[in-house]
């Protein structure tokens, strides 16, 4: 791995060299695809617009965002501005300088880029919620495709080129992200099929498809457990990459609790497991129901929800690991019933029932 992580150490110091004068625009493709901010502010919004659309979005989030950190662990990569610290593979005459920026210090192992992954999903979601509005409307524009799927390109490959930028990935990482990202998109909403959600057995009760889901959800927490358990039985220990990032992190109070793999975990674990409980066939009516539902209602309630939610998540004392994490997983488990099912709910009340066909 050591020619493999120096070739992607150069290709690093020519992005920097070549896109210096763009850092602020790196930094805002960071933000735009920061798996963190898309959960925390793009899932609300898209919600209040289309309960499908954003339960596809939370699914693909919450799922990708187990897997990145899973995998983050059973990859154990290193990230290239630690590494080129850490390494005997250069001496000390001829060891490289990685430029760092207030985003670069991330605290996880480096493979696959869970910027890459998040980028390449959003995008892809975009492209079938694209189709499906057409289909709906009947107005299908034969050329649309050749002007967005270039456009995907080109702004997934920002997305790489800024993570390379920051120094927080080498380039075999944000393109595996990226690969994943792809694959996973496509067959999570294919899932999440639309107007019946899981229709694809009707001989099954929402109940009993209910059970599998959560079931799924708790697989999914206790494959979390048993690979961070496995890391320990085998000497390794699960939190090495939090030290190296104090260690070689040039302004540590960068540092965001927000990049661990911990928190990644109880977070992607807890959305699932709130998708699970919340998101029903009911979930398509508040999509083609749009006649008898208030945009303005819709985004009133969301944006109050939003900010009580903001002010208990920033309230949780972080000073007691086991009280951080239990609250965020309570948290976290919410958040899908109050933007697919209370929001909606509140901006169908004042109008009447729609009638069955």
């Amino acid at each position: 791995m050591d020619e493999l992580y120096a070739l992607g150490v150069t290709n690093i110091q020519i992005v920097q060299e070549w896109f210096i004068e763009y850092e602020d625009y790196f930094e805002l493709l960071n933000n735009v695809s920061n798996p963190h901010y898309v959960m925390e502010y793009l899932f609300p919004a898209i919600s209040i617009f289309d309960a499908v659309f954003g339960a596809q979005l939370l699914l693909c989030m919450a799922f990708g965002g187990w897997l990145n950190a899973v995998m983050k662990w059973w990859l154990l990569e290193d990230r290239p501005y630690w590494w080129v610290r850490e390494t005997t593979y250069y001496t000390n005459a001829t060891r490289p300088y990685l430029y760092q920026t207030w985003q670069t210090c991330e605290t996880g192992p480096g493979s696959p880029s869970g910027h890459s992954m998040t980028m390449a999903m959003v995008l892809l979601l975009f492209i079938i919620w694209i189709a499906h509005i057409m289909n709906d409307i009947k107005q299908y524009v034969w050329w649309w495709k050749y002007m967005v799927f270039p456009s995907f390109g080109v702004v997934l490959s920002a997305v790489m080129l800024a993570r390379l930028f920051v120094a927080t990935h080498f380039p075999h990482q944000v393109l595996l992200g990226g690969l994943i990202g792809s694959f996973l998109a496509p067959a999570l909403c294919i899932y999440v099929s639309d107007p019946f959600i899981w229709r694809f057995r009707p001989n099954r009760s929402d109940g009993e498809v209910m059970f599998w889901h959560v079931a799924s959800a708790v697989i999914t927490g206790l494959i979390s457990l048993v690979t961070y358990g496995s890391l320990v039985l085998c000497g390794v220990d699960p939190l090495w990459t939090i030290k190296l990032a104090f260690r070689w992190c040039e302004n540590p109070e960068d540092i965001q609790v927000t990049t661990t793999p911990m928190y990644a975990l109880v977070n992607s674990t807890a959305s699932l497991l709130g998708w699970a409980l919340c998101v029903t066939p009911a979930v398509a009516m508040y999509r083609h129901y749009t006649g008898n539902r208030s945009l303005l209602i819709a985004t009133l309630a969301n944006a109050l929800l939003f900010c009580i939610y903001r002010r208990l998540e920033e309230n949780i004392n972080k000073d007691k690991a086991v009280e951080f994490y239990a609250l965020h997983f309570l948290l976290s488990t919410v958040r899908p019933a109050l933007f697919l099912r209370l929001v909606p709910f509140i901006a169908m009340w004042p109008y009447e029932k729609p009638k069955k066909q």
